[in-house]
Parts: structure tokens; C-alpha cells; sequence
């Protein structure tokens, strides 16, 4: 594929991260993506659209998809939590991770991007404490017709669902291990983890008008630069 660009979009509001999004598209659709960005977040102070040129992407295929729902954030959390240690994840790792995402993995703050948790200790490995680590170059082959079968095979998938398949997507090519994420938006209470290739949908990871969501990406720390650099640097379409 040729003429391809990348867009990333993030949003903020009183140096609070906001919102942020990917998106993969011919050139001739760049304007029209970027209104769609636009429009994204709910409301912001400061808002940046970036876009590069895709000069290689490759294909991948999306992880199966599995969706619980529980009476309580705690039920919830603890479905989450023991997901993660069935997966070899120790359970006090798992615990804490959690535990911070809940109170703003940035010193009381959202991140902008994931934290990368060390999977045998625990250790954070993402040099920059406050900003993380993001995902970016990429989206869907197709992203209507994904979202349209999809829809019609039972899943509820929303936008932001999507953006979540796509991410996780990429992260398990790049050798993520695992993950753990809920959104940092205050009406959104769906969240998920990821392990053994399966995205588990998980609602509620947290009460409505909480404002605190995050991400955490489990590896190897002995291959903490080949995954930040494919997270970073290789562009990615997602295929069904």
C-alpha cells in the first residue's frame, strides 16, 4: 500500500491527559480524519495532531475477544487480577499494578502513554515517568467494514473498543506479554486485560466519575528497546 499516513492526536486540559487516538489513512483522507480527531475529546485546553508518512506497514490479525461483565469494580479488578496471574504474572505484581493505575500512574496523574512493567520483578521500566510509553502507526485494514462484522458476529464494539483491539493488536506482535488497561475517561467504565493472545473485556474496571485510567504493558526487561522500538517506530494494519 502507498500514499499512507500516520495521525496521532492527543488532547489535554490543565496538563492532565485528556485523550489520544491513532489513525493509518491514504492522503487524500487526512483532512477528514483530522476533523474526526477534533472532535474527539469532550473538551481540552491544548490538543496537538501530528502526522508522518507510512513508508512500510505490515499485517496482523487481531487477538480473540472475550467479554465478562461483573456486579462490582471489585469483582471486576479481582477478574483482572487473576487473569494476569494465571498468565505467570506474581499476584503481588499484579496487585500493585492496579493499584496505581487507580490513583494515576503519574504521581497522582493520567499518563499519556503505558507504563512497562519488568514481568518477573515488577520493576517499572519506561524512562519517563509522567509521559509513559504510547503505541502509535496503527489501525485497521478496514476500519468500518472490522467494525461492521464485528458488530454483527455479537460484539458491542464501540470506537473507542476499536482503538483498543488495534493497540493490542500491535502490542502483542511487539512482544508484549501482557497488559492491563481502563480508560481515564469518567463515563467509560469498560476496561481489559490481555494475556495468552485473548482480549478479555471487563466492565467495570472502575465506578463512573472516576477520573483515573491508565494502561501497563508486561515484558521481558531484557528486551525493554526492541519492544519500545517497535511500539514507536513500526507501522501496523489490522486485519480480521
Amino acid at each position: 500500500m502507498q500514499d499512507l499516513i500516520s495521525i496521532r492526536m492527543r488532547a489535554s486540559f490543565k496538563n492532565a491527559h485528556i485523550s489520544g487516538a491513532e489513525r493509518i489513512c491514504k492522503k487524500e483522507k487526512v483532512s477528514q480524519i483530522i476533523n474526526e480527531l477534533l472532535k474527539r475529546p469532550k473538551f481540552y485546553d491544548f490538543i496537538s495532531i501530528k502526522t508522518e508518512e507510512v513508508k512500510e506497514v505490515e499485517f496482523i490479525k487481531m487477538p480473540s475477544i472475550r467479554s465478562f461483565d461483573f456486579k462490582s469494580v471489585e469483582e471486576a479488578r479481582a477478574f483482572a487480577k487473576a487473569l494476569l496471574e494465571n498468565a505467570g504474572i506474581k499476584k503481588d505484581i499484579a496487585n500493585n499494578v492496579i493499584e496505581i493505575i487507580s490513583k494515576g500512574a503519574a504521581f497522582g496523574k493520567n499518563m499519556r502513554g503505558a507504563m512497562i512493567i519488568d514481568v518477573d520483578s515488577g520493576v517499572r521500566l519506561e524512562e519517563n515517568k509522567e509521559k509513559g510509553v504510547r503505541t502509535i502507526k496503527v489501525d485497521w485494514e478496514d476500519r468500518d467494514s472490522a467494525k461492521q462484522i464485528l458488530l454483527s458476529s455479537g460484539y458491542k464494539i464501540t470506537d473507542r473498543a476499536l482503538d483498543a483491539l488495534a493497540l493490542v493488536s500491535k502490542n502483542i506482535r511487539c512482544d508484549v506479554i501482557a497488559e492491563v488497561c481502563w480508560s481515564d475517561d469518567v463515563d467509560y467504565t469498560t476496561g481489559y486485560v490481555v494475556v495468552n493472545k485473548t482480549y478479555y473485556r471487563i466492565n467495570p474496571m472502575k465506578n463512573f466519575g472516576d477520573p483515573f485510567g491508565g494502561r501497563a504493558y508486561f515484558i521481558k526487561a531484557e528486551n525493554l528497546k526492541n519492544v519500545i522500538n517497535c511500539l514507536r517506530e513500526k507501522a501496523f494494519l489490522v486485519m480480521l
